[in-house]
């Protein structure tokens, strides 16, 4: 029987898709609750920075207790708290984009936030990265050609 199996390549395809299918749900379903942690401790430390003399030394604060409580927790050092404060920043009043956040990558949020001029580009770049499914390196390639802008002058023609 195996040598028949064998000799039938394709014949349990179907079986390799159900497992890739249920690993893409598992990992989509991951990073919406990554994108939702960091979402919700940006939102945390804006709060707590806004009643805050030196908004500064609470970053600081809260790194250094989290690597004294947590060692082995890793991307809660100061740039990241401030990464996720300005992710939660630049998108809270956004009600389009809000319910976008989740379904695209950390990487991809932090290369549109350090690479988008204005909100309505960010906003094209994330549709753009759920549309297309787009990787770290396609978004960056993306990025670096302009194609937001190239995108908008065509629409003018």
């Amino acid at each position: 029987m195996s040598n028949e199996q064998i000799q039938n390549p394709g014949q349990f395809d179907e079986v390799i898709h159900i497992i890739d299918n249920a690993r893409n749900r598992a990992i989509k379903a991951v990073n919406a609750e990554l994108i939702q942690m960091y979402w919700s401790v940006g939102e945390y430390l804006s709060k707590l920075c806004t009643g805050a003399a030196f908004g500064d030394k609470i970053i600081d604060d809260v790194a250094a207790y989290i690597v004294k409580e947590n060692p082995g927790v890793k991307g809660f050092n100061r740039r990241g708290l401030y990464r996720m404060k300005q992710f939660y920043e630049t998108y809270k009043d956004d009600e389009f984009v809000t319910p976008l956040v989740t379904q695209i990558s950390w990487t991809n949020h932090l290369l549109i936030m350090s690479g988008c001029k204005s909100d309505e580009e960010g906003e094209f770049y994330i549709r753009l990265c759920i549309k297309e499914k787009y990787s770290k390196r396609q978004l960056q390639r993306q990025l670096d050609s302009g194609y937001y802008e190239r995108y908008m002058l065509s629409k003018d023609v």
